[in-house]
């Protein structure tokens, strides 16, 4: 806890942090405001207040505030439905504010998590045009430039207002920020945005300075006002006569809409960008953001939200806490208090290049290359979002392109959610259709679909054991597909965990997961055989039956255990035998038993198994990696004998056993050490070994193997693969 309020105090690299984002935020906050058709002064304050003010009252360490690019287009079509008034869209301004005020005490700060990556792509691409085409002209040092003029043909007519020297400085600039971005010049944390603007300054000085015919014109200068001078010019207020304009409420809807939206993701980006990791309140930001805007809006500034660009440089600069945000709001009054005869030496063209570039950002090629890869309908969306925007505003756009990705999840929801399984059980196969856990009228026409392609005559289980709610259309497909399709198709349906929905149901699931005794004696040893070996392949796939082992406790408690097999395998707790052949309770009988030894008491256990329970397979399964096989071999290579185990003295009834195996291949193989292929041999000889001990030793077993009531076989279980191997007897 000491450790945490220590990273949240003020820190020397605090004000390092906050000068280099002053240098960062001061031409982008003049660019903004141009590209904004706002007044270049709004994007100061709106700049000193989302430092000072959101930075005082945030629980952010790392983000700042301040005008943004997404904002351009909303603030472009609110001031073209307004006639220009900026001080009528103050009034948007204060609104909005209000409403994320609103948003934030009543902890709607989760809402971003709903809105689709692919709708927050192609926003900010749409951002990213828009704020190429409205900076061109400016790049360029077009005075008077309008789109409609240049579609109409009037090329003389545009071309007559360039200003030279704006459009050599401009592309100057552009091609000094690309240049910056990708040279060793970069790791040095200086802007290229404050280097293109120094320089872009210093150069139309030099112009103006020797008379130059390209020096830029004031029109294509920034223009702030002295605050000194004429104080009434940098501090503008709303216009109050415009309360009773819709369009105000509705221009407030959208900003507050679409400002939350880019606050709350950039604050998520924020905080992976904090080197202490440190969790931001999103309902706090929206209030506090809220609040910067109602004052933002009452003194002229423009609409603010968390900025990723300073937030990221902030972050990179060692930020220790919220201060380094003011002071870079602090500096940015200063700037306003002292520098603004420096700053009105700045060309547009040169904060056009800033923009353009940042635009570019925003919709660089390799976004759609990578929406188009992950697939249409990922692409899609994306691409319908972009071009509702460039046709009607932000939120017009951004409800589009929501509705657009709705579309896709129900499309989805339409053939998806109900899956559909062929399984092989003891019984024969069996259709199960699985039902998800939400069963609504979006997966009607999936199940419908999935039973239109039952076969006649076949076994039918529709599961909805995990189904949480199922909706009473779904069961009424259900119901009518069961009283009509499925008597005219003799289809045998059971329904499998709808009685925990429908009290007055009674699920009636066929047990054809359980070893009956009708079934017991309709299966043949090489049939037997044959199951075991398609439950093992299940087993190595991962791809078991899904069983109800309750119910199966209750069946065979009721009617009685009848296996299809017994199987002798080890006491290895990898070997769990009715996991292996994917089998269940009551279908295996189990004998296990270390080294997988057939002693007296096992002949028994199988001759019951068998001639009183009517088991038509005997599995003798050994397994690599075994223990016991290790043991007796290590003692047969060191010359030791058994007695001398004197810790486990009963040990001599697995290892004594073992021991004709471990002799046999110590005969025959060489080199005779404890190498893998020599364990190998033991254990699979060791198998066929207790394989002769059973037919020798168990005239009832023999008898009933030479009269092909049983089968008696040997396997290796593969503790690496899970898979079983049988032998060849």
């Amino acid at each position: 806890m000491l450790t945490l309020e220590r990273k949240n105090r003020f820190h020397i690299r605090d004000a390092l942090s906050g000068l280099v984002v002053f240098l960062v935020a001061l031409p982008l906050c003049l660019g903004i405001a141009l590209a904004s058709g706002a007044p270049i002064i709004s994007g100061i304050i709106s700049g000193i207040i989302g430092g000072i003010l959101v930075g005082l009252l945030s629980g952010s360490h790392i983000s700042v505030a301040g005008p943004a690019a997404g904002l351009t287009a909303v603030i472009l079509v609110q001031l073209d439905q307004l006639g220009g008034n900026y001080a009528a869209f103050l009034l948007c301004i204060i609104f909005a504010g209000l409403l994320q005020i609103g948003f934030g005490l009543l902890k709607l700060g989760f809402f971003a998590n709903f809105i689709p990556n692919n709708v927050i792509l192609g926003l900010l691409a749409a951002i990213g045009i828009i704020l190429i085409l409205s900076q061109l002209p400016y790049l360029l040092g077009f005075s008077n430039f309008s789109w409609e003029q240049l579609w109409g043909g009037q090329i003389h007519t545009v071309f007559a207002t360039v200003d030279t020297g704006a459009a050599l400085i401009g592309l100057f600039s552009l091609l000094l920020i690309l240049m910056w971005d990708c040279s060793p010049l970069k790791k040095y944390n200086i802007p290229s945005a404050l280097v293109a603007v120094v320089l872009a300054a210093g150069i139309n000085y030099l112009l103006v300075a020797t008379q130059s015919p390209w020096a830029v014109s004031t029109s294509n200068l920034i223009q702030l006002p002295n605050i000194w001078q004429a104080p009434e010019q940098v501090l503008m207020g709303p216009d109050w006569r415009y309360l009773t304009e819709p369009l105000i409420y509705t221009g407030a809807l959208t900003l507050a809409v679409v400002a939350s939206l880019e606050t709350l993701l950039n604050l998520e980006a924020a905080d992976k960008l904090d080197p202490y990791k440190r969790s931001s309140p999103p309902n706090r930001e929206l209030w506090a953001q809220g609040i910067g805007n109602v004052v933002s809006g009452a003194v002229g500034g423009m609409p603010l939200t968390s900025v990723i660009v300073r937030s990221s440089v902030n972050a990179n600069s060692g930020a220790r806490s919220k201060y380094s945000s003011v002071i870079h709001g602090l500096l940015l009054l200063l700037a306003v208090l002292c520098f603004v005869p420096l700053m009105n030496m700045i060309p547009l063209s040169a904060l056009a290049a800033i923009l353009l570039v940042t635009g570019f950002k925003l919709t660089h090629p390799k976004l759609f290359q990578q929406l188009y890869q992950k697939g249409w309908k990922q692409f899609v969306p994306f691409i319908i979002t972009l071009i509702a925007i460039l046709l009607t505003d932000l939120l017009m756009g951004i409800l589009v392109g929501l509705f657009c990705s709705a579309a896709f999840i129900l499309y989805g929801n339409f053939y998806k959610g109900v899956r559909i399984y062929k399984e092989h059980h003891l019984h024969g196969i069996v259709t199960r259709i699985e039902l998800p856990s939400q069963v609504t009228f979006l997966n009607r026409s999936a199940l419908i679909s999935a039973l239109e392609h039952i076969h006649a005559g076949e076994q039918l289980i529709i599961d909805a054991t995990q189904s949480e709610t199922i909706d009473a259309d779904i069961y009424q497909v259900i119901q009518d597909y069961q009283a009509e399709t499925a008597l005219k198709r003799q289809v045998d349906v059971k329904l499998m965990g709808f009685k925990q929905h429908y009290q007055e149901l009674d699920d009636a699931v066929l047990d054809i997961d359980i070893s009956t005794a009708e079934l017991q004696r309709q299966l043949s040893p090489s049939q037997v055989i044959d199951l075991l070996k398609a439950g093992n392949e299940r087993f190595v796939q991962n791809d078991r039956l899904q069983r109800d082992i309750y119910r199966q406790i209750r069946v065979t408690a009721d009617q009685g255990q009848h296996p299809i097999a017994a199987v002798l395998g080890c006491m290895d707790s990898r070997a769990p035998t009715e996991m292996l052949f994917d089998v269940g309770i009551g279908d295996l009988f189990s004998l296990r038993i270390a080294g997988n030894i057939a002693g007296q008491k096992v002949l028994g256990s199988l001759e019951f198994a068998c001639q009183a329970k009517g088991s038509k397979v005997i599995v003798v399964l050994g397994h690599t990696d075994c223990g016991a096989v290790s043991s007796a071999c290590q003692l047969r290579l060191q010359q030791k004998q058994i007695a001398e185990v004197k810790e486990m003295p009963h040990i001599q009834y697995v290892l004594g056993p073992l021991m004709q195996s471990v002799n046999s291949v110590y005969q025959i193989m060489q080199p005779r050490e404890l190498s893998k292929a020599f364990l190998d041999q033991v254990t699979a000889l060791n198998v066929l070994y207790n394989i002769q001990y059973i037919q020798q030793h168990s005239a009832v077993l023999a008898e009933m193997l030479q009269q092909g009531q049983i089968a008696i076989v040997g396997a290796i279980y593969d503790v690496q693969t899970g898979r079983v191997n049988f032998l060849e007897t």
